[in-house]
Formats: C-alpha cells, structure tokens, sequence
C-alpha cells in the first residue's frame, strides 16, 4: 500500500510492454503488469496446496487480503467469526493461460479453480469467518459494488467487519484481442507510459491491467474498541445502472450523475462540502466525456475548489478492481491532504472542461470530503463519498 501510494504521488506509470505472455496477433502490446516481484511473493506466502486449485487472480486477492488484515493489526482470535464477513468484487475468474496447467492431471481442480466464488471462499477459510461469503460482478464497478454491499451489512447492523474490495487479472492475449475488436484499446505501443490520456483531447482508448485492492471495512465503535489505525470514513455510496445493447447514448451522463447524487445524499452533506473528485476516468474519447458533463451537472460548472484526478492515467484500467484501488487511494488522499495527479494530460479537451486536473502531485491542507467514482462499460455504475476521520 505505501509502495503504491509512492508511486501514485509521483505520477509513476505502470504500463509497459507486455512481456509475461506473448501479445502476437493483437494491436494492443503494451499493458499494466504485476511488477517482478510480486512472482516471489506469491511463491512465499501461498501454500502448495492453494496454488494448484486456484487462478492468478485468486491467489492475488488472497496476498492483498493478506495484507489488509496485517495493516489493520486486527487480532482474529478476538473478534465474533459470526459478524465478520467477506466481499469481494470481479469482472470474471479470469483465464488461465498457463500451458502447464492444461496437463490432463491438473483437470480435477477445473471446477473449483474456477469458480467466481473461488476468493471469498479462501479468505474465509484462512481467517475462520463465517459471516456471509461471496463475489460480485458489475464489470468495471464491481470492487465498488462489493464494497458498497459491505458498506450497506454493516450499516444494518448484521457485521462488525467485512473483508472487501476487488481483483481482475484479464491481462490476457484473449481478452486483448477481444478489446481491440471492440476498439476499446489505446494502440500507441512505441509510448506504454504515454498511452492512457484520461480527459486529454488526444486520448484513443484505455490500456488494460493485473490488479487489486482488499480493505478492512469496519464498524466505528468496533474499530476504535481495539484502537485501530483508521484512515478515513465511508459516509455515502450511491449506484446506478443504464444497460445498454452495445449502442451506448448519452443517457449514460444522467445514470453517473445520479449515482454521485446518490452518495452525497446519503452522506448528508452539500456538494460543495465535497473538495476531491477521484474520477473514473477511463481514457475512452466517449466515456471520459460523458463523466465530465455528469460531474458538471453535480458542482454547476466545477467550482474552483474541486480538484479532479484519475488514476488510471498511471495504473491503466484493472477492470473489477478498479473501484476498489480508487476508494482506497481517495481515503489516503484524506488521511494524508495529498491529491495524486493526473499524468499525460497535456492538451485538454475542451469538450471535457474540467478546469482544476493536477498533473503533478498537489497538497490539499482542507480536504474534508471526496467523492470516488466508478463506472462500467456496461452500464454499471457507483460513487462513494469518503471523509476524513476526525
């Protein structure tokens, strides 16, 4: 997480050529990889057992939840296994395109390496809960989606904690292949760093990654009876939906828009209380257009104070994970007054018009609310409004 959040300051780009599997046949040759050493820490810290029945993208949610629970000191032999529970949020299972695994003796793990429900399921084994258990899938917004179904369990009362958040790894020469048929890809292999251009009036698609991000989410009254480190409050989420048959139509700029109304209503504050803006920000010539006229009809024409940035100008876009990465770096924004930048914004679209879009690192000495927004190519979208913890 500090690593990350380093980086995120720095405007360090994570996209380089695709060099894990060969990208032959596809326009798109470039992408967000998991850094080197991520293969040595899969192989320390996940059993034998586990690796064998289990996909990439499980076993990266497994070391991220690993890494949560570490971060928060949170002592499982003291807490109610009953009131813990487990959310995560996925596009899909991912592939698995390691030709060692196609050996007919690895075919009796199929099923249970597949199965969308495959993390949840580890997770609560690991740590013995037995609350509820289960994945979400809203394409893009579905780590947003479980964390806002976490958010929703313990504002009911039914959970002290939920382990949340979301994973994809389709970074994947199909998937490719299939994104550049839609024309979703950025294409400009000879510039990976340069590719992903969320709001710049050059940008030509988004650049595909490996990722994911888990979280403690907690009660307060649980949190602070064993003086955990809080980095901020969750206080709204709002989510909308405007499914499409392929023909995406402007409707979509009133589904976002609803869906950060939402979250501002149930955090019960005015707009103008809201100081950051994390965007979706998906480098698409339409969608990035799109968030900018919704964002517009929320703050009346962007007043000064609101500072808009996009992580996936650095990170390319992690699918189901996405959300989730975007929630938690606007929570560190909050615990540490800092706003990550928006990099390769360089000639702005002025059919965006977004006016306040750090390229470098900007600090932020009264931010008191921010607003983190996720929405999917299908339609699938959600907001949160996250608060500094006083």
């Amino acid at each position: 997480t500090t690593t990350c959040w380093h980086n995120m300051l720095a405007g360090q780009s994570g996209i380089r050529a695709i060099k894990r599997f060969n990208p032959g046949g596809c326009r798109t040759k470039i992408g967000g990889e998991l850094p080197e050493e991520y293969s040595t820490l899969e192989k320390a810290r996940i059993p034998r057992r586990m690796f064998k029945q289990t996909l990439r993208a499980t076993r990266l949610g497994f070391l991220c939840a690993q890494q949560a629970v570490e971060d928060s000191a949170l002592q499982i032999e003291q807490v109610n296994p009953d009131r813990c529970a487990v959310i995560i949020g996925s596009s899909g299972a991912g592939e698995d395109d390691d030709p060692a695994r196609q050996d007919p003796s690895q075919t009796k793990f199929k099923i249970v390496r597949e199965m969308l429900n495959a993390l949840p399921a580890w997770i609560s084994i690991k740590y013995g809960f037995h609350g509820r258990s289960y994945t979400v899938s809203a394409a893009d917004a579905s780590g947003s989606y479980a964390i806002g179904s976490a958010y929703a369990l313990i504002r009911s009362g039914q959970a002290d904690l939920v382990i949340t958040g979301g994973v994809d790894t389709l970074l994947t020469r199909h998937v490719l292949s299939r994104c550049n048929a839609l024309g979703l890809l950025a294409e400009t292999n000879d510039l990976p760093e340069k590719s992903s251009r969320p709001f710049d009036r050059d940008r030509t698609g988004f650049v595909l990654s490996d990722g994911g991000c888990v979280m403690i989410l907690e009660r307060r009254e649980h949190a602070n009876a064993r003086s955990a480190r809080i980095y901020a409050r969750l206080t709204g989420y709002g989510a909308t939906s405007r499914p499409d048959d392929g023909q995406p139509s402007e409707s979509h700029i009133e589904a976002m828009a609803h869906a950060m109304q939402q979250a501002i209503q149930d955090a019960h504050i005015p707009p103008k209380r809201i100081g950051y803006v994390n965007a979706h920000g998906l480098s698409s010539p339409t969608y990035d257009r799109w968030e900018a006229a919704a964002l517009k009809s929320i703050f009346q024409a962007q007043p000064p104070h609101v500072t808009v940035s996009a992580l996936k100008s650095m990170l390319g876009h992690t699918m189901g994970a996405c959300g989730a990465i975007a929630c938690a770096m606007t929570a560190l924004s909050l615990t540490h007054q800092q706003v990550t930048p928006t990099i390769n914004y360089v000639h702005p679209d002025p059919e965006c018009t977004l006016d306040n879009i750090p390229t470098k690192m900007r600090e932020a000495p009264d931010l008191q609310a921010a607003l983190s927004n996720t929405f999917g190519l299908s339609g699938h979208n959600a907001s949160f409004v996250v608060e500094k913890y006083v």
